[in-house]
């Protein structure tokens, strides 16, 4: 049998498999991240857990499969059966995510359902680790410098990650859905894996026997050998603890959207290619490769130190000067990140990319052993990458917040920087007085402890009074207060997202959340809350003395401590014997939980800013899952910041589920209220129960009134949504939308469409006595959503005319007058 080597591709074709390679592993990642948000929850340490087994099946993967790759064989054929096993894998872990993981809860404890959903994990990206290792090897064998071939390998790779995190950010999830998406990339990988298994086109048995090992770069082998993995340490640790702290920010200042981080970790990828480049070029010029890691690690902390001072002023430097570049909607989703995300996350990533193919060089002891001395280089730098979110969003971040935390990740590369130069046989006694200093530096900084806070850019705006800051692991806390106005309205935010503002319409559509279903008969005694905010809600329920019992769960725990700001609204709540506040992912709970409710409320932030997978059908069918018979579920529903089509859409997402639903308006937002029985009430207990309702000055009490803000039942959103594509977790066009969404015409037009298609009130409620009177009250509240509209289309003076009109055509409303003064 002939055993020599098939005639080998050329330098390009191995690139271009990494390339691919790296495309589909970017791809799986975000897919994987998005599946486990809704297996695991929806929280920073289910998602840290998750990254970080990720880089770990990358690190053990590399040194495992690189160590195989040296003892001989055919190199290229193993690697054709590592993207083809990341086929399989893949698609299985993917089908389990899904499928199976949710599932577990009813009869596995938590605690085992996420270690078995980590392992599972663990499996395709410990096939991904190998790749590169083993492409090192093919790369190898062929002709030029072994440096400037690692260099451009990576490189590869890099850029293949980037496009493949883009593709699925921006592209394949939100137009070919989850499960297509990933059809697609376990189909490249079982090609691209068959082809080389099958092609043999590299073969590649024995490295040595055909290229004569290149020298070691420098005399001191085990110096620089130490001194890479020193590095490699550093960088792996610096990069990802870093874009953990920077994300965090990014959440303050921008507009939070599944786009907005795909195209910043995107960034991050694009600076490692770009870094790789840099020294593919600069290969051959470098003398003292030793040297030449020291300073990429100095330059990646200077950058980190540079682009902090960008980032806690980015809304002075960036934002607000340019405020009219970032107006239109696709600005503010892409070029503001774009243009932060430069600034700020590129050059650090940039030097590590540079350090990462030039200490894998350093350690390299010649092409025979190349394998297994990049598996080492890799592995050392994902343990890195492992401990860098761990310890950045656990340890650094809750003590010392955002800001100081990014300080304390920059010292690594300055500590690895200073322990590569005490082992330089020639250090320069200078260079380690400058790194000593710098480090004292930060340490003084750190141990004054100043408080530098990131608020979000209405609070630096606006010079808001800031009543109350915090930074947990989860978000971060702020309320404010205008200064000078009249009304001296709070705000409070979690990150950059509203949890409520203080204004009429929004504290009275939060309240109907709460107390209508009790207003339609339902008898409710065990309640489950998504999204405790700052109570309102949850103290709408607590006021009706048949609850018994009320769990509140909430993401960003500190919320209930600046409830205490708006007791006025809440009524203190949070000391309410009958609540049990948890802290978590509502979801995630009911996944996890077996208990059923008579309500389940939710009241979550908006859909395209992080809480899409609550308005898609899946959620309302685990919710249906979870009601006692004749229970209900009633959910907040934004009209800004959503297209016409997806207003309907998601209105007919939950009749989907619960085919009598209703949808009743609250000024500028919605209501959607289903349950499992038709919802029907006789006009007199509606009289009663709203009677029974203690006097609330954010909340006009009328039975009228009250019934007259019904626009929607279950026979006119089946009408007027037949074609109407249901929102799901696989294609969820809440989370995946279109730009067009933040458009400022959306919420007139939104508004306009349920005034549009308003359905008598006889379609819910029974035995009205008096037409006559209940007639004025929804000829009164036409005539105020008229003058919404106009207000919103900035007539102001037609909006007090039209407001002006109601009071004539229905004096009994006493909400309108008061309008007008609260208004005008």
């Amino acid at each position: 049998m002939n055993s020599s080597p098939t005639r080998p591709s050329p330098p390009s074709a191995i690139h271009m498999v990494v390339f691919l390679a790296g495309c589909t592993f970017l791809i799986y990642e975000v897919s994987w991240n998005r599946m486990l948000a809704i297996a695991l929850g929806a929280t920073v340490t289910a998602a840290t857990v998750v990254l970080s087994t990720f880089m770990a099946g990358f690190g053990v993967g590399a040194v495992i499969w690189g160590r195989l790759a040296d003892r001989g064989g055919s190199v290229g054929r193993l690697l054709g059966a590592l993207l083809a096993g990341v086929g399989v894998t893949g698609a299985l872990a993917s089908w389990l995510f899904v499928h199976v993981v949710p599932g577990l809860y009813s009869s596995v404890p938590a605690p085992l359902v996420f270690t078995l959903t980590v392992a599972t994990l663990f499996v395709p990206t410990f096939l991904m680790g190998g790749t590169f290792p083993l492409a090192s090897k093919i790369a190898a064998a062929q002709s030029g410098p072994l440096a400037a071939s690692l260099g451009r390998l990576y490189a590869a790779e890099t850029l293949g990650c980037t496009l493949g995190g883009l593709a699925a950010g921006f592209v394949l999830l939100g137009a070919l859905g989850q499960v297509m998406t990933i059809q697609l990339t376990v189909g490249a990988n079982l090609m691209l894996g068959v082809w080389l298994f099958a092609a043999r086109r590299f073969d590649i048995r024995n490295v040595a026997a055909d290229h004569a090992d290149e020298p070691i770069v420098e005399k001191n082998a085990p110096v620089l050998r130490r001194a890479a993995l020193i590095g490699a340490f550093a960088c792996g640790f610096a990069a990802l603890g870093l874009q953990v702290l920077w994300i965090r920010v990014f959440r303050i200042y921008l507009t939070n959207t599944s786009y907005t981080f795909a195209l910043v970790a995107s960034v991050s990828i694009l600076a490692l290619f770009a870094g790789s480049k840099t020294f593919e070029h600069r290969s051959a010029k470098i003398r003292n490769h030793g040297r030449s890691l020291r300073t990429a690690l100095l330059a990646m902390a200077a950058a980190t130190a540079i682009g902090l001072v960008v980032l806690v002023r980015l809304p002075q430097l960036l934002m607000f000067p340019f405020q009219a570049a970032f107006s239109e909607p696709l600005a503010r989703i892409l070029l503001l990140p774009l243009v932060a995300s430069l600034l700020v996350v590129f050059p650090p990533a940039f030097f590590s990319g540079y350090a990462f193919p030039l200490a894998c060089r350093m350690a390299a002891a010649g092409r025979g052993r190349l394998g297994f001395d990049v598996g080492l280089v890799m592995t050392v730098n994902t343990v890195g990458s492992v401990l860098g979110p761990v310890t950045a969003a656990f340890l650094l971040l809750p003590r010392f917040g955002v800001v100081l935390s990014i300080l304390l990740v920059a010292v690594i590369p300055l500590g690895a920087a200073l322990v590569i130069a005490h082992g330089t046989p020639r250090r320069s006694e200078v260079g380690l007085a400058v790194l000593y200093a710098l480090i004292a530096i930060v340490a003084t900084t750190v141990g004054f402890r100043p408080e530098i806070r990131i608020l979000p850019p209405s609070f630096i705006r606006f010079d808001r009074d800031v009543l109350f800051y915090r930074e947990t692991v989860e978000g971060t806390l702020s309320v404010g207060r205008d200064r000078g106005t009249r009304t001296e309205s709070k705000y409070t935010f979690v990150d950059n997202s509203a949890v409520i503002g203080s204004s009429y319409d929004a504290v009275k559509v939060v309240k109907m959340v709460g107390h209508f279903p009790f207003l339609l008969g339902l008898e409710a005694r065990d309640v489950l809350v998504i999204g405790f905010g700052i109570g309102v809600t949850t103290s709408a329920i607590a006021s009706h003395p048949e609850v018994a019992s009320i769990e509140c769960v909430e993401l960003v725990d500190g919320l209930k401590d600046a409830a205490r700001f708006y007791r006025d609204m809440n009524h203190d709540v949070v000391n309410d014997p009958r609540l049990r506040i948890i802290a978590g992912d509502g979801r995630h709970h009911l996944q996890a939980t077996t208990k059923t409710y008579d309500l389940i409320s939710c009241d979550p932030t908006h859909p395209i800013l992080g809480s899409g997978g609550l308005y898609t059908a899946d959620y309302f069918r685990l919710c249906r899952e979870h009601l006692n018979p004749g229970g209900m579920v009633s959910q907040y529903l934004p009209l800004h910041k959503l297209r016409t089509e997806e207003v309907l859409g998601i209105i007919r997402t939950f009749q989907s589920v619960f085919p009598d639903a209703t949808v009743w308006l609250g000024h500028y937002h919605a209501v959607l209220l289903g349950g499992t029985d038709p919802i029907r009430v006789d006009f007199a207990d509606w009289e009663s129960r709203t009677a029974a309702l203690s006097e609330d000055p954010h909340f006009y009490i009328d039975p009228r009134h009250l019934a007259a803000t019904l626009f929607l039942d279950g026979d006119a959103i089946e009408e007027l949504g037949a074609r109407t594509p249901i929102n799901t977790d696989n294609r969820s066009y809440t989370e995946f939308f279109t730009p067009h969404c933040l458009a400022p015409g959306n919420l007139p037009a939104n508004v306009r469409f349920l005034q549009m298609n308003r359905v008598p009130l006889d379609r819910v409620f029974t035995g009205i006595e008096d037409d006559a009177l209940l007639g004025r009250f929804v000829r009164g509240n036409v005539l105020l959503t008229e003058s919404l509209i106009s207000s919103l289309g900035g007539d102001g003076r037609r909006g007090l005319e039209l407001l002006q009109e109601a009071c004539r055509e229905n004096p009994e409303d006493g909400e309108f007058p008061f309008l007008i003064r609260l208004n005008y």
